[in-house]
Formats: structure tokens, sequence, C-alpha cells
């Protein structure tokens, strides 16, 4: 007897069972290639993310020894008061005037009045800290005058005097042009 004609004289049910375990096997082949597949990709990607974690840790390790997230908590703690103290009319006015105070930072930030704040600082924490003693009388302030970065510093406050007195010109940056 050959195999068709053994396979004639089964039953009908009996060959219909084999060919659903036939295919349950080849889907359980193919589950078991996919599953080996992805644990092969899986091993992969852990082989790879081992020295790219080892290089983060050491990186964020840097950054913290540094103070940087020290310095955002800080930074974060500011934004939070600023944006807490201002509402929305507040936002569009400083929209509004953002060119002029940028212009106006970008002039304070020039060299020579970073210099000049500092010693205008300076002086001032000197007088501060310094025991209030007696004014000085008008014949020590005219004795003063013949220094002449006395004059030069008098003449300084006075432009500036000037100009916070002046009438401000219409310009594209004045909010009120």
């Amino acid at each position: 007897m050959t195999v068709m004609e053994n396979t004639t004289t089964l039953d009908p049910q009996l060959v219909e069972r084999l060919d659903s375990l036939t295919l349950q096997l080849a889907e359980m082949h193919a589950e078991m290639q996919r599953s080996r597949e992805e644990r092969a990709r899986l091993l992969e990607i852990t082989q790879l993310a081992g020295p790219v974690m080892d290089m983060l840790t050491q990186r964020l390790t840097e950054l913290e020894q540094k103070g940087y997230f020290t310095f955002a908590t800080g930074g974060l703690g500011i934004v939070d008061k600023v944006v807490t103290s201002f509402d929305e009319d507040d936002i569009d006015a400083l929209g509004d005037n953002v060119v002029l105070i940028l212009n106006t930072v970008k002039e304070m930030t020039q060299p020579e009045v970073m210099g000049l704040l500092n010693r205008a600082a300076v002086e001032v924490q000197e007088l501060e800290d310094a025991p209030v003693g007696e004014p000085p009388s008008m014949f020590s302030l005219l004795k003063q005058m013949r220094d002449p970065e006395v004059r030069v510093g008098l003449g300084r406050a006075l432009t500036v005097l000037r100009s916070l007195g002046a009438k401000a010109p219409d310009s594209p940056t004045n909010p009120t042009a």
C-alpha cells in the first residue's frame, strides 16, 4: 500500500484535524522565529545602550557637579515668580516695548557702562558700610571741585540729568510716538 492509498482510507475528520494541527505548528514556528528576531534586536539594542547610558550618566554627573541643575532649579523659581507677577496687560505692554528694552539692555552691557555701574555700586556699598558722619561743609564741597575727577563726574552727572529732563524724541522705539 502506498501513502496515497493510506490517506484515502483515513477518516476525513482526522485529516482535517491533522491539517489544523499542521497550520498551528506553522504559526507557532513563525511566532518563535519572530520572537527569536525580537530577542536578537533587543540584545543588540542593550549592547548599544550600555555605553550610551554610561556616557550619559557621566555627562549628567559632570553637569551636576558644576551646578547646572541647581542653577536651573533656581532659574525655574525666578521664571515662576515672573510668570505669577504679571498679568495679560503687562505681557501686552512688554510685547509693545520689547525692542526698546532689548536696545537698552544692549547699551547697558557695553564695557564702559558696566565699568561705570560697577564703580558706582562699589562706592555706594562703601558709603553704606561707612559710619554716618557730619555732612560735608560748603567749603569742603568747593575744595573737592578742584579735583579734575570730581569735575568730570559732576559734568557727566549733569549731562545725565539734562537728558532725563529733556523731552524724549519721537522714534520708532519710543512707544509714545
